[in-house]
């Protein structure tokens, strides 16, 4: 009885020793050519067709993958792929000896060995909110004008309807959000460690629900390095995201992480207002001037 009870305090003073969730990464890609999208337990993962698509924050051994081509004469591949904790899989879209497309596995990596993003490669994070699409309707009117001759003018209308699938009823929003990138803005422009473009709002309320969705401090801190690792922020997002951390240490090793993959780091100092202490400021200050 007593060994009993020893155990359960220290599984509930230490959760996180063999609790803690484990995420992995699947890419997959083809050199066919033929753009094609993701749909992973019934959820469709990029919004518009690609040929090289990256899926983070996977926590489950398997998953049901359905690959849709943008060529509706193709036949889709139906598939049931395994995921190793803490790795990256790369899979290929390719033509067997019949002629048909399948998926194979070409590698698994350890995820602190996984590579840079390749050139082209679309990101997401695993879902399982089914996104928004927007899709147009073409309606044409015929108007008789009372000329003579009975003459009529036929116009044409596009009308918007929204379903449930994609991502896409966002395009607008972010088309002119890049558009302010490139004019750039007072007191917003990439120092030292900047990268290029910050994620939209709708991909990081998206990122926010993965971390936050997550119970243990541990898995919060995992996840949220995966995500801004295959990403780039405003200062004010990853502020956003250190105040979903309970403890100082988490907040401040997820700031010194997320500096390099910052774009506006020249207003970094904006996060000193999500931590308890100054020794933590001071820290991280000491951090950024190394990297400077």
């Amino acid at each position: 009885m007593k060994s009993n009870t020893c155990i359960l305090i220290f599984l509930l003073f230490f959760p996180g020793l063999k609790l803690q969730a484990q995420f992995s990464n699947l890419i997959i890609f083809t050199q066919e050519k033929e753009p094609f999208t993701v749909i992973m337990n019934g959820i469709q993962q990029n919004p518009v067709a690609e040929t090289n698509v990256k899926i983070t924050g996977l926590n489950a051994p398997n998953c049901k993958v359905k690959i849709r081509f943008q060529n509706q004469a193709l036949a889709e591949i139906d598939k049931t792929v395994y995921l190793r904790p803490e790795t990256e899989s790369t899979h290929e879209i390719l033509r067997n000896k019949k002629g048909v497309y399948v998926l194979r596995m070409m590698n698994s990596v350890p995820l602190d060995e996984a590579e840079a993003p390749a050139a082209g490669q679309e990101i997401y994070v695993y879902t399982t909110t089914p996104r928004i699409s927007t899709s147009v309707v073409s309606q044409t009117t015929t108007v008789n004008t009372g000329l003579p001759g009975g003459v009529s003018v036929s116009t044409t209308t596009m009308q918007t309807t929204t379903n449930v699938g994609l991502q896409e009823a966002n395009a607008s929003q972010e088309k002119n959000e890049n558009h302010h990138l490139n004019e750039g803005r007072p007191g917003d422009h990439p120092g030292p460690g900047g990268c290029p473009r910050p994620m939209d709002p709708r991909s990081f309320d998206e990122a926010l629900q993965s971390i936050s969705s997550k119970t243990f401090a541990s898995s919060k801190l995992t996840i949220a390095k995966e995500i801004v690792g295959s990403n780039c922020l405003r200062c004010k997002q990853v502020k956003e995201i250190m105040q979903l951390f309970t403890y100082e240490s988490d907040r401040l090793e997820f700031a010194k992480f997320a500096y390099k993959h910052t774009w506006d780091v020249r207003n970094y100092f904006i996060l000193n207002d999500a931590f308890q202490f100054e020794s933590s400021i001071d820290d991280l200050n000491r951090f950024i001037n190394k990297k400077d």
